[in-house]
């Protein structure tokens, strides 16, 4: 087992690990027989421990397999059995993961998104320089505040629709805005299933709609 491990000068008592769409917090002590089995848990892109308004979060991009003991913080990189497969994780390895020191909480320093240019880095061209009819900055959609994760824009399965997706990782409510490249017929609520709900209403290019703490919210917009 190979594992990457960083001391810290901070330690609480509990660590912030990243799931599908919300945090979970994992105890750092070892007081009982559940917290000792514990050797390891997972995460998605990051685990955060901050302390007296000063964090460090671990980012990664393919290593889900977290440890958090004390004031260290561990990742596991690399695990060799001879059993079941016997060239398990043998041959060459390319790992990226970062640190990132922040001030404040991972809610306030914005760790989600740290996660999420790390893993989804932005894909740049090199073109020859022409006229066009965009401005210099421009949003296809927008969804404010900053704290909100649009997570899918995509065809609805069923019709010409839009089904827009976010969720709130923090604990508070979170007024949503989003804006859209066109003034919509109409806006729903939708799930997971694309099935229609609640009228949504909109002005011009906005929809505006309360986001709830670790909630989910999917829209269905029709043109």
């Amino acid at each position: 087992m190979l594992k990457v491990a960083f001391p810290l000068t901070i330690q609480d008592t509990v660590a912030t690990y990243e799931i599908p769409y919300g945090t979970i917090q994992r105890s750092t002590q070892l007081n009982d027989s559940w917290q000792k089995a514990k050797v390891e848990v997972p995460a998605a892109r990051w685990a955060d421990v901050s302390a007296d308004g000063y964090g460090v979060s671990l980012l990664n991009t393919a290593k889900y397999g977290y440890d958090i003991k004390g004031n260290t913080m561990r990742l596991s990189l690399l695990r060799s059995p001879k059993s079941p497969d016997p060239t398990a994780d043998r041959g060459k390895h390319s790992i990226e993961y970062s640190l990132y020191p922040h001030e404040g909480t991972w809610e306030t320093s914005l760790t989600v998104h740290r996660g999420y240019e790390l893993n989804v880095p932005l894909i740049a061209m090199i073109v020859a320089r022409h006229d066009g009819p965009l401005p210099t900055s421009q949003s296809f959609v927008k969804l404010s505040s900053e704290n909100l994760v649009l997570s899918s824009i995509k065809k609805a399965e069923d019709s010409d629709s839009w089904i827009i997706q976010w969720y709130n990782p923090t604990g508070r409510t979170i007024e949503a805005t989003l804006e859209l490249p066109m003034p919509p017929k109409k806006v729903v609520l939708s799930n997971f299933l694309e099935a229609d709900g609640k009228e949504v209403p909109s002005t011009g290019r906005t929809v505006g709609i309360t986001t709830g703490p670790r909630a989910v919210k999917t829209l269905k917009c029709t043109f």
